[in-house]
């Protein structure tokens, strides 16, 4: 365990290999993410378990799920394109504590067709819709108690235009759970979790009208905790647990640009299983293209979401947990001549059918 957290901390943020070039494909790997929960969280999700939207930030987050779970969100605008919207679907099953399993697409598109032509105006190409979009194959265990690591395999398809490029890459995950102060009505537990996206350093190169376009996709490394409380009176309902208090600090840092650095953290109080009030706070650097008085070097924003749990497997006999999360937030500017740009909503939406609990 000692030795893992070694190599991830100490000797993978060592490593420099080809750089990323600042923006590219930003929409994806920066821009909306494929949570409303995670958004509210101040985008920081690399020590939670239990949620497959955990694929995407720490492929070991998936191992506690329990039984099978449906996970899909829906953001949109994004800036000026009105009609841009992201999209995330995923469906797990828990096969037992030590294998957990699990598919997703994240796809982000712009939403109309477009028309490309050359300098003198001769068309290129004609009535195609540009598209992100990545598939992954999650596989995620729990060889002993309070461990939990994953791993997945990408497959990334980027259609700018109406020719696509392909590119495979895989991600690594550990996630160790720490429990504490164990009492019948009161329990304390605190996650640390370290995960790299990109680990094999791929590119993707895009052939077109005879020129070729190469591109390092980031290598991000993310390490998080996160504390929770959970208080198990029976004051108000006897099925329910009365409230839980979840605080997570995150800080994401990539091994192949100086930008798209960060910190993230986040608060979370949810009520009797039912009713979640997140908020929190983010902060990354980003290249001002050497013009530090009309662009700015980093982004800041303030999050904030709410969530409604309906937990069916606690007030009847049917064994389901629905949850409905829900963000709306401004969109920063990266111009200094520029502030308002409006919001951008994102909604989530899981159905877990549990089993073995």
């Amino acid at each position: 365990m000692k030795k893992l957290i070694t190599i991830l901390v100490l000797v993978i943020p060592l490593l420099t290999f080809g750089q990323y070039e600042y923006g590219f494909l930003q929409e994806s790997f920066f821009g909306r993410q494929p949570s409303a929960r995670a958004e509210a969280l101040g985008k920081g999700y690399s020590s939670i378990d239990g949620d497959l939207a955990t694929i995407f930030y720490n492929p070991a987050g998936t191992a506690t799920l329990q039984g099978a779970e449906l996970n899909t969100s829906f953001s949109s605008p994004y800036y000026a394109l009105k009609k841009a919207n992201y999209n995330f679907i995923s469906a797990g099953y828990n096969i037992n504590k030590y294998l957990t399993i699990a598919i997703s697409r994240n796809q982000f598109t712009i939403g109309q067709k477009i028309n490309l032509t050359d300098s003198v105006g001769n068309p290129i190409a004609t009535g195609f819709t540009p598209t992100n979009s990545l598939y992954s194959l999650n596989i995620s265990s729990q060889p002993i108690k309070n461990l939990f690591i994953g791993v997945n395999t990408n497959y990334l398809i980027w259609k700018p235009i109406n020719e696509s490029a392909k590119s495979i890459y895989f991600d690594f995950g550990i996630i160790k759970k720490f429990e504490f102060g164990q009492k019948i009505t009161t329990n304390h537990a605190i996650n640390i979790g370290a995960s790299i996206t990109n680990l094999n350093f791929a590119k993707i190169k895009l052939d077109f009208n005879g020129n070729e376009f190469e591109n390092n996709l980031p290598v991000i490394t993310r390490y998080g905790v996160n504390y929770q409380f959970h208080l198990n009176k029976k004051w108000i309902s006897d099925t329910l647990n009365t409230f839980r208090l979840l605080v997570q600090g995150d800080y994401q840092f990539l091994l192949n640009s100086d930008y798209n650095n960060g910190f993230h953290t986040g608060l979370e109080l949810m009520f009797l299983e039912i009713l979640s009030v997140r908020i929190g706070y983010y902060q990354e650097s980003q290249y001002d293209y050497d013009l530090p008085s009309a662009n700015v070097n980093e982004i800041s924003e303030i999050t904030y979401g709410l969530g409604l749990q309906i937990p069916l497997d606690k007030l009847t006999k049917i064994p389901l947990n629905i949850n409905f999360d829900y963000a709306s937030l401004p969109q920063p500017s990266y111009s200094k001549t520029q502030t308002s740009l409006g919001n951008f909503s994102t909604y989530t939406l899981r159905v877990n059918w549990i089993m073995n609990r």
